[in-house]
């Protein structure tokens, strides 16, 4: 059986990991980069794209922040004997 201890470091294992996926899937790194201004370029759907995915790495660090506190405070938390 999983105590508190376990279960809350396992899960702040799992978030951290969750959210660094989610900061690299919607890195500015991982997309193509504008061609240089082409007419047939549609700047308002690559502006459009870009604040989703700024708010999806957001979301992500958040995740990422809130998975290594929980890790943090399993520290603190008695083992059972």
């Amino acid at each position: 059986m999983i105590d508190l201890k376990t279960g809350l470091n396992a899960f702040g294992i799992f978030l951290s990991g969750l959210g660094v996926w989610i900061v690299y899937k919607n890195s500015p790194l991982n997309f193509s980069t504008i061609d240089g201004g082409d007419a047939s370029t549609d700047f308002h759907a690559i502006e459009k794209n870009t604040i989703k995915r700024n708010q999806f790495m957001r979301v992500g660090v958040w995740v990422i922040i809130s998975g290594t506190l929980l890790q943090l405070i399993s520290n603190f938390i008695p083992t059972r004997r």
